[in-house]
């Protein structure tokens, strides 16, 4: 069968297969990934595992991993960080970039062992200077060889050849979105945030992008900018859900906010009127950013008043 693919593949075509793979089929994890050396060094690539979670496009401490996927394996839980590529520009020191935000979740609990990929077609790992930088290598074309299915074979292939013309233009103009909004930020709300990343971080260009603060291994501040709310959430308090909300209920209530609860963590929920597209015009969002950052202010005041047992 033929397939047609209009101007081509994007990575998060190639990023969407990958999380697919990893959680359907556990051949293809341990082919791909759990017989890396220092994975089959410890016997991972012969152990039995369960995959835990796999999520697309996890911010945190300076940037963004394409595809991050937690597995259990006897005790531990074993993430893998996952960088995908097919003609983007690799960037300055992209691959530390991924072992500080392993090391950052790792000392939250998030799990016990993380392990950095780069995923991308031979000739982009064989000539790219930072990709060679990444321990773990993975060639398209490897994937490609693996016993995936007709449509899975056509989307690899067409990513790696001559005839995909996806570049990086709506790319550059989140970018652009981005290095606009830490001067905003800056000017309007001068030492308040951490935004993740630094300016000049090439983006992806995906329209709807959550902001994520970490402050210490308690707190992190998350604006999600497609459903129209901001989040402080509190690590490793899901499961004091209804003792936290008993405590502080008042200080709850007097701000119209809400208390949600996740697996490991509960968040404080500030629902606002707006949401903010990345790909629009920079100024044609500020007033969503301003209503956006002016929640996050008042969740980050909320604090000292919290009764946290």
């Amino acid at each position: 069968m033929k397939f047609q693919f209009g101007k081509g593949v994007y990575e998060r075509d190639i990023d969407l297969l990958l999380m697919r793979r990893i959680a359907t089929d556990k051949e293809f994890v341990r082919k791909f990934f759990l017989s890396k050396d220092k994975l089959a060094a410890k016997g991972y690539d012969k152990a039995d595992f369960t995959v835990e979670e796999v999520a697309h496009s996890v911010w945190a401490v300076d940037g963004e991993s394409d595809v991050e996927a937690i597995l259990s394996i006897g005790d531990k839980r074993i993430a893998l960080l996952i960088e995908d590529k097919i003609n983007a520009p690799a960037m300055k020191e992209q691959s530390d970039r991924y072992n500080m935000r392993g090391d950052e979740a790792k000392s939250l609990g998030k799990y016990d062992e993380y392990y950095v990929f780069i995923v991308a077609p031979g000739n982009y790992i064989d000539h790219n200077t930072e990709a060679k930088k990444y321990d773990n290598k993975i060639k398209y074309q490897e994937l490609e060889k693996y016993e995936l299915d007709d449509f899975e074979k056509a989307i690899i292939k067409r990513a790696y050849s001559k005839d995909n013309t996806v570049r990086l233009a709506r790319d550059q103009g989140v970018t652009e979105f981005w290095n606009k909004l830490y001067d905003f930020v800056e000017r309007e709300y001068p030492n308040r945030f951490k935004l993740p990343g630094h300016p000049g971080l090439e983006r992806s260009g995906k329209p709807n992008q959550w902001i994520t603060m970490i402050y210490n291994n308690r707190y992190t501040l998350e604006i999600k900018s497609d459903r129209g709310y901001v989040d402080l959430e509190i690590n490793g308090y899901g499961d004091k859900f209804e003792q936290f909300s008993k405590d502080n209920r008042d200080v709850i209530d007097a701000r119209k906010l809400y208390v949600r609860a996740a697996s490991k963590s509960l968040a404080i929920r500030k629902y606002i009127n707006s949401k903010i597209d990345f790909t629009e015009d920079f100024n044609t969002q500020e007033t969503a950013l301003r209503e956006a950052f002016d929640a996050a202010k008042e969740l980050l005041d909320l604090i000292p008043w919290l009764k946290i047992r």
